[in-house]
Parts: C-alpha cells; structure tokens; sequence
C-alpha cells in the first residue's frame, strides 16, 4: 500500500514541484532524479575528476573496521580503488541508538539505489553513509522516542553532556550514564524471546569511555553489516586534510558561499518558494573548534572568532588551516562541498528538507568547481502493527485520517452510536423551540420592546444549555465506546506521534525487540525504490 507523496502532511510547493512538475526548479538542481540520462551525465563528471582514492579507501577501511564492519563493505571500499567506483551518499547527525527511523530509511534507500545503478551500463556504484561528527546540536540527537508498555509516548534521553554547549558531537565521549538510557528501554518495552540479544548488541556498541560517533557506527554497522555500506567520520583529521581546499577557497575569498547562496534564494522566492538555510553576511560558513565550535566573523581581511578574544588576518587564519586542518568544522552550508570534494559522489539521498535546501546550493557548488550530486529522495514508510491495522480496518479508517485529525473520526464515529431515536428527539425538540420562541419573542416585544435583550438572552442560555446536553451525550457515547477511542488514540501515537509522520520521531530499537534482527532484511525487501510514493508495511 502507498500514499502519493503529495497527500503527506506539510509538503512545501518547492518539494512538489521537484517530486511532480521538475521543470519548474530545474534550473535549482543538476538533474532530474527520474531520468536515467541524469546518472550518466552526473557519473561522467566525476569519473573526470582526480580524487586521492587510495589515501580515502584506507581511512575508509581503517574506520570501517574499527566499527567491526563485514566483508562486503570492505569490498566495496577497495572498489574505490579497483573499479574507480562512484558513491551514493547519505548521511545523518549520530543520534542516540541510531535517531529516528528515517536514518534508517536513508541508510536503505542509498544501497537501493547503489545497487539499482550497478545494473546498469554506468559502472561501479558503492552506498556511504556521512557521519555528521562535526554537529554540534547535542539537543537533537541525545534522545530517542518510543511508544511504551501503556502505548504512551515516551522518551529516553541521554544526559552525560550537556545541550548548552557547542561542542562537536565528535568530541562528547559517553558516560555511565549511557547505562541508564539501555536500563530505561529494558524497563520500557515488552519482554520478548529477542530483547536480550538487542540490548545485548546495544550495549555493546554504547559502552561507557567511547564516543558518541563510534558508539552509532558500531550500531548502525550492526544492523547494515551484510549490505556493505560504509560510513564516513567526517571529522577524522586526515580527511580534513584532504578537504582542506574548500575551506581555504571559504576564507580566501571571504565566503563566495554565501553569496552564491543569497542569489540562489534571491531566485527561489521570486519563484514564491520559501528557502531553509538562514544566510548572514559578514559571517564564513566554517566554525573554529577549540573545546567548541566557534563562529568565524569578518570584514575585509580582519577576522574574529565569536566569543574569544582572537583575532586574525586573512593570512594568519590560512596559515592555521594549512597546519591544523582539523581546527576547521563546515556548516550547514558547506559540509556538502566538503563531503563531495572528498568522495566521487553521483547523487545524495535527503530529505524532503535537504532537498529544498540543496536548492540554494547549485551555484555554490559551481563557484567552488564542484559537480553537485542529483539529489535523490529517501524513502519515505510507516510501519503499522497489527493492533494498529486492526483498529484502522475496524473503524474503516485510512492512514491519513489519522494524519489529518483522529479525535475528530473519534467524535465521527460517537455520533454514529448515538440511538438514532434520541437524535430525532433531539431534531424535534430544537425544531419546537426555535417556533416556539419566535412566537414568545414577539408576543413579548408587543407588550413590551424594552425587553428584546432579554429575550434574546434567555433564549441563547436555553441553546447554550441543550448544546451542553449534546457534548454530554457525545462524551457519554465516547465512554460507552472506551475501546473505541483508545484503539484509535493508539494509532494516532503510533502513526502520527506528537503531530510528526512516525518516521521522523520513533526509533528503530523497540521494533527490533518485538520482531528481531530480521526487521533489517524485511525493510530491505520491502523499500521500492522504483515508485516515490510514501509506503505502508505492515509488520
């Protein structure tokens, strides 16, 4: 079962345009996800280009099996080298116990399309995964979501660091406390025959003294280990070594990204679409990381460091990045650059967000003398239980009637309950009144005009009152009909938790505890990358 993506809650114009009317943005993007001849002439590209291959296969190697990766991924690493393979990119920031479960969905939608464009005549095509360590959001990431044993939402957060600080999610090394986040799951969800093994494997990549990096790649390379991705600390000081140049171009030329983006999002909104990057002037799209990530400021070739008293000329802080490299962090904005100058990269797979803001992106990509990647969207899935089909299949409901407002079906299906007898006693009875009191109101004012507000007055208290009556009988009907409203109070938290699509808050472990490893391969075979609707699998 699928849902057309333009039925999904909250879709900007610009992303269904690029979904369903391409033309319109065209002119914002390198290719066309669709078509074929897009992958062709994007893959050419970047075969032209000289990367430093063999010093990236073997830090790809070395971190790969520092995570305890298997033989496919380092496989697929030595094809870099062998094959002059190509990469579709994904990545994510290193949420606790992997994030939501769309970073899941990214994961699997990359090696889908990986191996799809190895069928092709196009060449060799290898799935990476982008560790986004240089973060410094620790707000975002430091939790996870979950229905609990009661089918309330809760949430298990981390807090052996703490949120207010900018620090690179590379630097935050986890505590005892990572203990009590596993103990709460434990305590939070059902016992079954494969929980122990999953909090098992869980523990051992969130050990206590390892980094918050590591600690997801070693679990995400669990759940991936037979599908040969690999992934990619970003913040490893050698890669920021090889990716110096697009940092230096940043500084030299005093943030030529910015202003590439101002006019791309100067052309987006006069197209009427709104952009998602923040810009601001006088302001480099690097952080300086000491202890945390600083924002580098400037003018002209004065350059300052927001909140410290240093100071630099253009010169000084050049000669800093040629030393130490990994000094340097890229935002929002620049990371992209760094990641494609590092990687052969034929497409990215994003979001519905990172595909609005790769809009802003194409003549940044083109001043830095880059090739940008097609943006390719993740799949998209909710995964429906089977108490929560038997709720919707019940109650003939559809999984976008939960989206759209579910109390309201629940009120919907309370009145059908109520006896059709008391609702014709109902339709008499205001029926008689509102004659009645047309009559009173006239008789009244005939005898004495002075008192129309006080007629009026009596009779919106009798309709406030019978209308108080009618909300009593609904509630009663909805009590009458307990099942009813928790069954589908259970597939609005399970399906649209806290108002978001379940993808985007729920974590993929709690699933593993009800249905083991196995989940893994029945995602796998179930994500169909060949149709770009929302899809529905039901476990």
């Amino acid at each position: 079962m699928v849902i057309p993506t333009n039925k999904l809650p909250n879709i900007s114009s610009l992303v269904y345009d690029y979904y369903y009317e391409y033309d319109k943005v065209s002119e914002f993007f390198t290719g066309n996800f669709r078509d074929p001849t897009s992958y062709t002439l994007q893959t050419e590209k970047v075969r032209s280009r000289d990367l430093p291959r063999e010093q990236l296969a073997a830090i790809l190697k070395e971190q790969n099996l520092s995570y305890g990766c298997g033989a496919q991924t380092v496989g697929n690493i030595q094809k870099f080298i062998q094959d002059k393979a190509c990469a579709v990119v994904t990545g994510q920031q290193v949420g606790l116990f992997s994030g939501p479960l769309y970073t899941i969905f990214k994961a699997l939608t990359a090696i889908k399309l990986a191996e799809s464009l190895n069928q092709t005549s196009l060449g060799c095509f290898v799935p990476v995964f982008w560790l986004a360590s240089d973060d410094h959001d620790f707000e975002e990431i430091n939790h996870i979501t979950l229905l609990d044993k009661e089918n309330q939402i809760e949430d298990i957060q981390y807090q052996g660091h703490s949120a207010n600080l900018k620090t690179p999610v590379s630097e935050i090394v986890l505590s005892k406390e990572i203990s009590n986040c596993i103990q709460q799951l434990n305590d939070l969800t059902h016992d079954s025959e494969f929980k122990p093994e999953i909090l098992s494997q869980l523990g051992t990549a969130y050990q206590p003294g390892r980094s918050f990096v590591e600690a997801f790649a070693q679990w995400m390379t669990q759940l991936f280990k037979s599908y040969g991705l690999i992934f990619i600390d970003a913040a490893h000081p050698a890669l920021k070594d090889l990716g110096k140049d697009v940092f230096y171009t940043e500084i030299a030329q005093n943030s030529p990204s910015t202003q590439c983006a101002l006019e791309s999002s100067r052309k987006l909104k006069q197209k009427n679409y709104s952009t998602q990057i923040q810009l601001h002037e006088g302001i480099l799209n690097l952080f300086l990381v000491e202890d945390e990530r600083h924002t580098i400021q400037f003018r002209d070739d004065d350059f300052s460091i927001k909140g410290k008293p240093q100071t630099f000329k253009k010169d000084e802080l050049l000669q800093l990045l040629e030393k130490q490299p990994h000094k340097f962090s890229p935002n929002v904005l620049l990371r992209p650059l760094y990641q494609d100058t590092l990687l052969p990269t034929v497409a990215y797979v994003g979001g519905l967000s990172e595909v609005a803001y790769f809009a802003q992106m194409k003549e940044v990509y083109e001043r830095f003398n880059l090739p940008m990647p097609i943006i390719y969207p993740r799949k998209s899935l909710s995964l429906i239980e089977k108490k929560v089909d038997k709720a919707l299949k019940t109650y003939s409901l559809k999984v976008q009637d939960i989206w759209r407002n579910a109390d309201v079906k629940i009120n919907d299906i309370a009145k059908e309950k109520i006896p059709q007898s008391l609702d014709k006693a109902f339709y008499i009875t205001t029926s008689h009144l509102d004659k009645d009191f047309i009559d009173i109101k006239q008789e009244t004012l005939a005898f004495e005009p002075t008192l129309e507000k006080s007629v009026d007055l009596t009779i919106g208290k009798i309709h406030h009152q019978i209308c108080l009556l009618e909300k009593k009988i609904l509630k009663a009907s909805k009590k009458q009909n307990t099942i009813m409203t928790q069954r589908i109070h259970l597939a609005k938290s399970s399906l649209y938790p806290n108002q978001h699509l379940q993808e985007r808050v729920f974590n993929i472990t709690p699933f593993l505890i009800k249905y083991s490893f196995s989940l893994m391969d029945r995602l796998y075979q179930a994500v169909d990358i060949k149709h770009h609707d929302h899809q529905i699998l039901k476990l």
